[in-house]
């Protein structure tokens, strides 16, 4: 092949890998992940990788970097042939991968869990102030502001995600592939980040860029590859592709419905000095399903949170917003019976639960779903069945056999088969679940706890890893789950999806509630989208005083 200046094309061709007709197909639950798949990644550009919840996306970013070995298909770096057998292998060619949960070594301080691998001085010696400095100067220069000190269990999910990224800027990576990066964090952070992306492509960099999050990608991005059905579809310049041609390669069709923030709902609710008020829905009891006074939890290694006062009425979705680090997690963990509060109490139905335990906060009718979806909503290398019946179980000791703790596999069997067609994830529930894509396995999950028989379900992050079409099916879900007098408390840092779903939205800062927002059918229909995100993005970075967000809206 020829070029116009008559010179071979290979010639001419800018450093970068090249994946070449990759194909996976995993033997035990029978799916063929990638067919022919062709994507490759130039120094100086970033690359978004789009493409619906099992597309692909995942297993052909963990072949680039070494997860995973491809069936078939050619892997070339700089134009020079390369079989991976290990994430070693692609790190040393300058080629890393931060994963949407990064897997960082428990008992390692975070400065020793970047520099592992990469010690200065080793073979022959450490040196760990000078490796301390390289670390910390470089978490300075980006604004990460990580505690060092800290034990990598200790972090947040977030800040396990930033670690992640430090690790391999200390390695001088040409090629980052970043896996959902956004997912949580806030705008400001987000537009940090980008920043981020920007100087690192500036400096030679090439980025490839996996999200579900259309609007802010694109904006990003000089390049778009789509994948369906793991299938390339097309890879052309960002700026010739519309969002319409983007969801018709993306999801097959040539039109999809869009949900947000202006349409009409039934019922509302509205928020004043922190407390919800009772939803007009007919037929519900105006008395609170939920009440939350004076909590405030101080749990060393954890952001403190102090005197946090909140009401869910029957019928209500409450969402609260927030950096990870601000002290969301730790609420969302004090609520569901994780963190003993230091004080305060939480009811449920009447049911005191503060300090009681997950076993009671289940008994009472709660359900939750954490967004450390690996390392504590599932079994990753366990079969997916495993995870699946983690709350089933106890109803499968039945008959005689069953006082004796002997489960029925017949039931478990159903069960595990019954979410997974409420999921719509195609597949075996004996594989192991690491062998489902990320955002199959937060169907399954989120099909998991609404399974059960429950009154209050708190969910963190509920649409990480989701597609659009499956973020309006979760939407579309939640609001039949509190029909019939149920609640639901999203914790998320991601501000369109509380917009999109959410009755009323908290914000949480340093601890304490900073910005309460009423979202009701009329002012969704005169307010744009922009509006809402641009206040609850300043209320969440402190850059807005308290009350001016409840005010403007």
């Amino acid at each position: 092949m020829v070029s116009t200046q008559g010179l071979p094309l290979q010639a001419v061709q800018p450093k970068g890998v090249q994946l070449q007709g990759i194909q996976k197909y995993f033997p035990a639950n029978g799916v063929h992940a990638l067919d022919n798949t062709d994507f490759d990644l130039h120094r100086a550009e970033i690359h978004a990788l789009l493409g619906e919840n099992g597309a692909g996306k995942s297993t052909l970013m963990h072949i680039m970097a070494g997860y995973m070995t491809p069936t078939a298909g050619r892997i070339l770096v700089d134009m020079k042939d390369r079989h991976f057998t290990s994430p070693a292998d692609a790190l040393a060619l300058g080629i890393g991968m931060v994963r949407q949960h990064p897997h960082l070594t428990p008992g390692f301080k975070v400065w020793e869990a970047c520099i592992l691998g990469a010690e200065p001085g080793f073979p022959w010696f450490l040196h760990p102030r000078k490796a301390r400095n390289q670390v910390r100067s470089l978490s300075e220069r980006w604004g990460f502001e990580l505690p060092l000190e800290r034990d990598t269990k200790d972090l947040t999910v977030s800040q396990r995600q930033k670690t992640a990224v430090l690790a391999l800027l200390l390695r001088q990576t040409q090629y980052l592939i970043f896996d959902e990066p956004t997912a949580v964090l806030t705008p400001g952070e987000t537009e940090g980040l980008f920043e981020l992306f920007r100087l690192l492509k500036k400096e030679g960099k090439g980025l490839a860029l996996i999200s579900h999050k259309l609007e802010e990608t694109m904006a990003i991005a000089d390049r778009v590859t789509v994948l369906r059905k793991g299938k390339t579809q097309t890879s052309q310049a960002a700026r010739s592709l519309r969002n319409e041609t983007l969801q018709a390669l993306m999801f097959g069709i040539d039109h999809q419905k869009k949900s947000g923030p202006v349409e009409d709902r039934a019922c509302s609710a509205d928020i004043s000095h922190n407390r919800s008020l009772p939803s007009p829905c007919s037929g519900i009891s105006s008395k609170p399903l939920l009440v939350v006074q004076g909590l405030s939890v101080e749990v060393p290694g954890r952001p403190f949170i102090r005197q946090i006062d909140l009401e869910l009425f029957p019928g209500t979705i409450l969402g609260i917003a927030g950096v990870r680090d601000s002290g969301l997690e730790t609420l969302e963990l004090a609520m569901s019976g994780f963190l003993a509060p230091s004080r305060g109490t939480i009811r449920l139905h009447d049911r005191e639960l503060a300090g009681k335990g997950i076993h009671t906060f289940r008994e009472a009718g709660g359900a939750y779903l954490s967004a450390d979806r690996i390392g504590s909503a599932l079994a990753p290398q366990l079969p997916l069945q495993d995870s699946i019946i983690i709350h089933a179980h106890r109803r499968s000791r039945r008959g005689l056999w069953g006082k004796w703790g002997i489960m029925e596999q017949g039931f478990l069997d159903a069960w595990a088969a019954r979410i997974m067609d409420q999921a719509q994830v195609a597949g075996s529930f004996k594989t192991r679940a690491d062998a489902f894509s990320g955002g199959m396995l937060q169907r399954i999950l989120l099909a998991r706890e609404l399974a059960e028989k429950t009154s209050l379900l708190i969910l963190a992050e509920p649409g990480w890893g989701l597609d659009r079409k499956n973020r309006e099916r979760l939407t579309e879900e939640l609001r039949r789950y509190v029909k019939p007098g149920r609640g639901v408390i999203l914790f998320s840092t991601d501000v369109e999806e509380l917009i999109a779903v959410s009755d009323t939205i908290l914000v949480l800062r340093n601890g304490e509630f900073s910005a309460r927002i009423t979202l009701d059918p009329g002012k969704r229909g005169i307010l744009p989208i922009e509006v809402y995100k641009r206040r609850i993005g300043q209320a969440m970075v402190g850059s807005t005083q308290e009350g001016s967000v409840h005010e403007a809206v």
